[in-house]
């Protein structure tokens, strides 16, 4: 405990920049809840981004020490009078970073390093290109440089050619080994104490307007203790897979049959649809609106929802009346009937009939 506070340095919002009367300079509520205690220094103010600014003339050895490890210009480094946290995580900067966006992610970007907010900080010599975001916003990629512990690399049920570690949308504990994204771009993920996780989308909130504004949900498959829980997590992963392809088939099935009531839906309202010209190019127009361009040498009027199009002298094939082609232009004549059926002619005596969609 602090004890009393002494005076109020800065505000901002509900929080409070103080020196206690013990010397020592920190951050509490509104309520005189201690966040933060920093430490003996002159002066604390807020920065932005949830950053606090320190100015240094009694620094300690050991926040020095630990400034020393950030990268800082020669001037920063020679001074030393001031430096930087984040109150994320309590890690130090000698100087203030810039802030890289990707969606709701948010990564600190200074001297060529990529740091993390997270509780356990990652940082990466790379450039903010070589980050890249999950579909659907669920996972960031961050870069590795060099080869994990082996202790790591022995709980990993692949081994890989290029180590990548992700961030996951609404965990700030620290980041996760990527260990694969699956076809519905949930991703299989493993953290440093060989725990693996099936990374999915969080269930859609009512008070959600955008479908990628979705959390991160970990289901926990097991731990890679050693070669027996190594073989039963690639038995829940072989399950994940046929689970992912019994869903994606269903999600196809399901926007194909979405997909066919709104062509019958647009199909329905397109019944009075009639040919016009534009030049010697003949095309389909319904109620002044143009539905399918004059594109065609000649299109006849449409019997029920098709239409006889003629793409080359003497070469005939059919549309709907919404454009699509029900068959190719290849025969030298089309007649469609009220039934739905359609004779062609593929040569003089020879006639195919056959039933339209």
């Amino acid at each position: 405990m602090e004890g009393n506070i002494q005076k109020v340095l800065d505000t901002r919002g509900a929080l409070r920049c103080v020196r206690f009367e013990s010397g020592n300079v920190g951050v509490v509520t509104t309520q005189g809840k201690t966040k933060l205690v920093v430490g003996p220094f002159q002066e604390l103010s807020f920065a932005d981004n949830g950053f606090l600014r320190v100015f240094n003339r009694r620094s300690s050895e050991s926040h020095q020490a630990r400034l020393n490890d950030r990268v800082a210009s020669e001037e920063d480094e020679v001074s030393g009078r001031e430096f930087f946290i984040d109150m994320k995580n309590g890690e130090l900067y000698a100087q203030m970073p810039e802030f890289v966006h990707f969606g709701d992610f948010e990564i600190a970007n200074i001297g060529g390093y990529l740091c993390t907010r997270t509780k356990k900080l990652y940082e990466v010599k790379a450039i903010p290109a070589e980050a890249w975001h999950g579909k659907y916003g669920l996972y960031l990629s961050l870069p590795y440089s060099g080869e994990p512990e082996e202790k790591i690399k022995k709980m990993m049920i692949w081994t890989h050619s290029r180590y990548v570690v992700c961030l996951l949308n609404g965990d700030e504990s620290g980041v996760y080994w990527k260990m694969r994204v699956f076809e519905d771009y949930t991703l299989l993920v493993m953290d440093d104490q060989g725990n693996y996780f099936h990374v999915k989308r969080s269930a859609r909130s009512r008070r959600v307007v955008e479908p990628q504004r979705k959390k991160a949900v970990k289901v926990f498959l097991g731990q890679a203790k050693n070669e027996a829980d190594r073989m039963m997590i690639v038995h829940a992963v072989r399950e994940i897979e046929e689970q992912v392809a019994d869903y994606l088939k269903k999600e196809a099935t399901k926007a194909k049959r979405e997909a066919e009531k709104e062509r019958e839906q647009q199909m329905a309202m397109l019944v009075s649809a009639e040919p016009f010209n534009i030049g010697n190019k003949w095309g389909l127009r319904s109620k002044g609106r143009i539905v399918v361009p004059p594109v065609y040498r000649s299109v006849k009027s449409p019997v029920g929802r098709y239409c006889a199009m003629e793409s080359y002298p003497g070469i005939w094939g059919v549309i709907a009346v919404d454009g699509k082609i029900e068959v190719e232009p290849r025969y030298e004549d089309v007649v469609i009937h009220s039934d739905g059926t359609v004779d062609l002619t593929v040569r003089p005596g020879k006639v195919i009939t056959k039933k339209l969609p």
